[in-house]
């Protein structure tokens, strides 16, 4: 029991006697204190900077696909028209495209096309673009869809290739 109360009593007898110590010091950082002053540089100067009127209807948009075209593509006649608007199945690579149907409206044929989730499928026509590749859908058939796709070979020349999307047979395989 002494030792608790001893425990207890010396930690306060070295808090007061810790009050005395470095009192000199303090005084001195107190006195010298009040004659310092900070020195802050004033603000500088706003000005104001010139309204300046944007049109924008003369100005090609910024992000447009046809912004730059360079003299060799201008003149590469077997390049595809880069100037035709996107369609919505030209954002995905032709491997992500499955063909799960074909429908016949009429003499039309339609294909119905499973686009990777979790976008719905679209129907297709024969005409229309799918791939990255500016793959053109140019035959529907009951077996298949036909897409002929354009892409730069090593040397930089557009060559076409012929690439065909079958349907599934029953049970699922190809």
């Amino acid at each position: 029991m002494r030792l608790s109360w001893l425990v207890c009593l010396i930690p306060l007898w070295l808090m007061g006697c810790a009050g005395e110590d470095h009192q000199d010091l303090r005084e001195w950082m107190r006195e010298e204190a009040k004659t310092m002053k900070g020195k802050v540089a004033p603000l500088p100067e706003i000005t104001a900077f010139p309204v300046v009127a944007y049109e924008t209807e003369d100005l090609t948009p910024p992000f447009a696909p046809g912004k730059i075209i360079t003299q060799e593509v201008a003149s590469d006649k077997t390049a595809p028209d880069r100037t035709r608007p996107q369609q919505p199945l030209e954002i995905f690579p032709i491997e992500d495209l499955k063909v799960i149907g074909i429908i016949t409206a009429g003499t039309v044929p339609y294909a119905l096309i499973e686009t990777p989730a979790p976008n719905k499928p679209k129907h297709v026509r024969i005409g229309e673009y799918m791939g990255r590749n500016f793959g053109k859908i140019t035959a529907i058939a009951k077996e298949g869809v036909t897409v002929l796709e354009s892409a730069k070979d090593t040397n930089g020349v557009w060559v076409q290739q012929e690439r065909t999307l079958l349907v599934p047979k029953e049970g699922g395989s190809q």
